[in-house]
């Protein structure tokens, strides 16, 4: 139940967030921005000061949409496998505490429109590279793989067309080699 209601406010924040960056892009606030470089249907809409409502949308747009996407994240349950950098427990803090900068962002008045945009985009960046290298595994090398990769998959089907096209490298369909007559069940390693 809670994996289902936090999917409205995590769609809302982001539809909010969005909404708000399309002025954001638009502003002329900074000290080397000229209106007269935007297009003709764009000048009109160009700023150049930001209203505070427009730092609170995108702000706490992305902020509450990060904080649900971690309520999501915490609902599903999740591998624990040995040797994982950082467990989801320590990374689910992390979200928290970029979701709540994120929502109060706008207090720092003194943030032009690119300041702004920029500082969100790094907390996301932070949050993304602690998942990411996060889930993997301390036994693997983070940048690069160092064996070779393998694929298992349980599936009937004609053990010599599979065995023929793996030597040569060709595209294997499955309604082709399926189990229909004489075909064998069982687990095949693709490397």
């Amino acid at each position: 139940m809670v994996w289902m209601t936090a999917h409205l406010p995590f769609i809302m924040g982001y539809v909010l967030a969005a909404a708000s960056l399309s002025r954001l892009v638009l502003a002329t606030d900074c000290h080397d921005a000229n209106a007269e470089n935007l297009t003709k249907a764009y000048i009109s809409n160009s700023q150049t000061e930001l209203p505070a409502g427009l730092r609170w949308f995108y702000c706490a747009g992305l902020g509450i949409a990060l904080l649900c996407m971690t309520i999501i994240s915490l609902c599903h349950v999740h591998k624990e496998f040995d040797g994982q950098r950082i467990s989801k427990r320590y990374r689910a803090p992390v979200r928290i505490a970029v979701a709540i900068i994120l929502i109060f962002l706008p207090l720092a008045d003194k943030l032009n429109s690119l300041q702004l945009i920029s500082t969100t985009t790094g907390l996301v960046v932070l949050v993304l590279m602690v998942d990411v290298y996060g889930s993997t595994s301390i036994y693997e090398s983070f940048w690069r793989c160092t064996s070779q990769c393998k694929y298992r998959a349980e599936c009937p089907m004609k053990k010599k067309l599979v065995m023929d096209a793996m030597k040569t490298g060709a595209t294997i369909r499955l309604n082709e080699v399926q189990i229909g007559d004489g075909g064998e069940k069982g687990f095949y390693d693709v490397i």
